[in-house]
């Protein structure tokens, strides 16, 4: 047990051991970047292989659903569409029949009021004409 043991004036100099070996990693590693950068281009073929490769890998994991359940999945949506169309449908309708309701009371309202004017202006001409006759 004594063997593993480090005395504390060890330490400091195995870490500064371990610092200078990292920053001399790092050194390398910069250098390494360095030259690839200005080596040759990457091949473009090969690029596009490796990404066709990553497809068919990731298209072998895709797990395809049975026949029964896209079958039990399609009525499904189709019961939910239609339970929430019906409900559109009717307020759609209403709201129509409704907008059609004010349309033709405001025309009527608009024409009656227009013609009892006009049949006004026609009582008043003919009782001045019937008052000039008379004189």
């Amino acid at each position: 047990m004594s063997d593993k043991k480090t005395s504390n004036a060890e330490e400091p100099k195995k870490k500064a051991q371990k610092a200078d070996k990292a920053s001399a990693k790092g050194a390398a590693k910069s250098d390494k970047k360095a030259s690839k950068k200005k080596s040759a281009k990457k091949n473009p073929f090969k690029s596009m292989g490796k990404f066709f490769k990553s497809v068919n890998s990731e298209r072998k994991k895709v797990v395809w659903p049975k026949a029964k359940d896209v079958i039990k999945n399609s009525v499904i949506v189709l019961i939910v569409v239609i339970i929430v169309g019906v409900p559109i449908y009717l307020v759609d309708t209403g709201l129509s029949l409704g907008m059609k309701g004010v349309k033709e009371h405001a025309s009527t309202t608009t024409t009656t009021s227009v013609s009892t004017t006009a049949d006004t202006e026609t009582t008043t001409a003919a009782a001045e004409t019937t008052t000039q006759a008379a004189e």
